[in-house]
């Protein structure tokens, strides 16, 4: 990756805009969407669910919560 030198604080910002006709803005994007699943995988069960009370709703949001925190401690190598 290349490095580029900025001489003010605005020219810096002005660097991060890109041009709608920029033939590497697409790829840019993708990039961009590639490393945000990474970092924020979709674990989060999907579809629509009833409970019958708020309490067991919070009960399965919790305890998908903890399974995701999990997998990121282990996936992270802080836990076995």
């Amino acid at each position: 990756m290349p490095i580029h030198r900025f001489r003010d604080l605005d020219e810096a910002r002005r660097a991060l805009w890109a041009d709608a006709s920029d033939p590497s803005l697409a790829a840019r994007i993708h990039r961009l969407w590639q490393f945000s699943r990474r970092l924020a995988s979709p674990r989060i069960p999907r579809g629509l669910r009833r409970f019958r009370t708020i309490e067991d709703a919070n009960e399965e949001r919790e305890r998908w919560v903890q399974e995701r925190v999990q997998a990121l401690l282990i996936e992270r190598g802080q836990v076995e």
